[in-house]
């Protein structure tokens, strides 16, 4: 017969002050104790986007860099937002911080429509209006590089009055000449 092992103490204590320990918890402590065991995984309700509101506000979703998306309603880094969602009023505890969504969300259900560039930490990115990706080799407005048409090449043809354009600079005078059509003493 196998013997068997009596609970950890904490799952000794009565159901109600669970609840009681529970409540007292931030939600990242909360997402630790239900992750621990299959018991506080079934007692532990799943979060709403306002707890992750207000837990955004807390040293430890500030110190990780981490934000809230209402598209899919969790924890994002930083680098999954573009700049105008992090700033403004959608900033950290801002008036419109509940409109927060990621570039996956936006791009998925097409809240970001196609044509659209953005910037990521400062790096250009677009969704493409013909091929419809995601990407950060930006080509023409609104279109990747792949997707975008080909410039011609510029050829460079000599003129027929062999006239040229040159610059003399002088540092010490602080003068600038500029010179048309300067035929050399020869």
């Amino acid at each position: 017969m196998a013997s068997r092992t009596s609970p950890p103490p904490i799952l000794r204590l009565p159901v109600e002050l669970h609840k009681d320990i529970i409540d007292l918890l931030q939600l990242s402590e909360r997402a630790l104790l239900s992750v621990s065991c299959r018991y506080f995984a079934y007692a532990i309700k799943k979060p709403t986007f306002d707890d992750f509101l207000e837990a955004e506000a807390s040293e430890w979703a500030t110190t990780k860099a981490l934000y809230v998306c209402k598209g899919c309603a969790r924890f994002q880094p930083l680098l999954h937002f573009s700049d105008d969602m992090r700033k403004g009023k959608r900033c950290r505890s801002g008036v419109d911080a509940n409109t927060r969504f990621c570039v996956k969300c936006g791009v998925d259900r097409e809240w970001y429509p196609f044509g659209t560039e953005l910037s990521i930490m400062g790096r250009s990115h677009v969704v493409c209006k013909h091929c419809k990706i995601f990407t950060d080799q930006v080509g023409s407005t609104g279109s990747c590089a792949s997707c975008s048409p080909k410039k011609p090449k510029r050829i460079i043809r000599p003129s027929f009055d062999d006239w040229e354009y040159s610059v003399n600079s002088y540092i010490g005078d602080r003068h600038i000449d500029e010179l048309y059509g300067v035929w050399p003493d020869t």
